[in-house]
């Protein structure tokens, strides 16, 4: 019966990121691009637009997951409605795929290889997301002038300051401080939200047989924002805030472990 069960769960693992795989292939490839050509509107709501369809997307993939028994998700908090930057652990594969959620014009910072990912390359680019860190210093300049730029444009900016997956569901690692720089030059709210696997998932090297043999669940809260205007904050540095904002994930995290 076991193994009749495993079978089955191989088989609707593989669906649902094949399916995940043609969504995002016929958003870059096809949608998103005829979006963009259009001469009708401004790019901002060109990209609006765009981004707005890769959010309905996104809905229906998390909905297919919790519908197939894969991963039930529970959203706790309210997130923030104004252009903001959205920092989280990273626990597992599919994080920033769940954040795309509530921030239906959010766009992220994606590491360089990601460009030869045959999946994601395109769409990262039809989104307008921004290219992470190279670990020069023209990059981290780049990075908060885009940020910024984003900022503007209306846009949430979604980022994991860890900058590779947290290596346990109740560590956060350092977060580094680039983003936080960009935030406090566009003096906009920072969103932290905590996300705790339980049991751990697709996390960092971690088997992919762990997540088919578990009924896996993420709770995604949506913490209290920071309000770089507010005189609490007035004369910290970038990486006071960014531990700041870590230490309330970490803490936040290691409540709902008690829990789940």
């Amino acid at each position: 019966m076991k193994l009749v069960n495993l079978t089955f769960r191989i088989i609707l693992t593989a669906y649902g990121f094949t399916q995940f795989a043609v969504q995002v292939l016929w958003l870059s490839k096809w949608v998103m691009p005829r979006i963009m050509k259009r001469t009708d509107k401004t790019m901002i709501e060109k990209r609006q637009t765009a981004l707005f369809q890769a959010h309905k997307h996104v809905n229906v993939y998390l909905k297919t997951l919790s519908y197939l028994g894969l991963i039930s998700f529970k959203f706790v908090g309210t997130p923030v409605k104004e252009p903001a930057l959205i920092v989280a652990n990273h626990p597992s594969l599919i994080d920033f795929i769940v954040l795309l959620k509530d921030f239906p014009n959010s766009v992220c910072l994606f590491k360089q290889q990601t460009k030869k990912n045959p999946v994601l390359a395109d769409f990262v680019e039809v989104a307008g997301y921004v290219e992470g860190m190279d670990g020069s210093r023209d990059a981290s300049k780049r990075i908060i002038g885009d940020c910024c730029q984003r900022f503007e444009d209306g846009h949430h900016v979604v980022v994991f300051p860890e900058g590779t997956r947290s290596s346990s569901n109740v560590s956060v690692e350092r977060f580094r401080s680039t983003v936080f720089y960009a935030a406090m030059k566009a003096e906009v709210v920072i969103q932290p939200v905590s996300i705790y696997c339980a049991p751990l998932f697709l996390g960092k090297g971690q088997p992919w047989k762990e997540f088919l043999r578990n009924r896996n669940t993420m709770v995604v809260e949506y913490l209290a924002p920071i309000d770089l205007k507010d005189a609490s904050y007035k004369e910290l540095s970038p990486q006071a805030i960014a531990e700041c904002s870590r230490k309330n994930i970490l803490d936040n995290i290691t409540l709902l472990s008690k829990v789940y």
